[in-house]
């Protein structure tokens, strides 16, 4: 069983991955937590891979700019992303998310979703 730092949570979200100057859409986003995120891509990922995130999420009109991020995993269930501390004001704008999250969550589980254009 994997114990996790940070519970993760249903997220729809557009958004762009970048590698070497080359952008690739995010074309589903499964999950998100304060430290990372689960997406599919065209981007050919692979572990330990550094990536930017550009993550636009619901009813937000300023994108999340992740720098730095690390691929820690990728296969047939997506690409699972670590993301490195994140610079103010962006910092402010996951955890804004995540609080929203965590209220519509029943305590002890870790699953709720926010829905947009994914």
């Amino acid at each position: 069983m994997i114990v996790r730092q940070h519970p993760r949570f249903h997220a729809s979200f557009s958004g762009t991955l970048i590698h070497r100057r080359e952008r690739h859409a995010i074309s589903k986003s499964h999950d998100l937590s304060r430290r990372g995120c689960r997406v599919q891509s065209t981007c050919p990922a692979f572990t330990g891979m550094k990536v930017d995130l550009l993550l636009t999420l619901p009813d937000s009109k300023t994108p999340i700019v992740i720098q730095g991020a690390v691929v820690r995993w990728s296969g047939s269930e997506g690409i699972g992303i670590e993301f490195p501390s994140l610079a103010s004001p962006h910092q402010e704008l996951l955890e804004g998310v995540i609080q929203q999250l965590e209220a519509r969550v029943p305590r002890g589980k870790h699953f709720a979703s926010i829905s947009g254009r994914a």
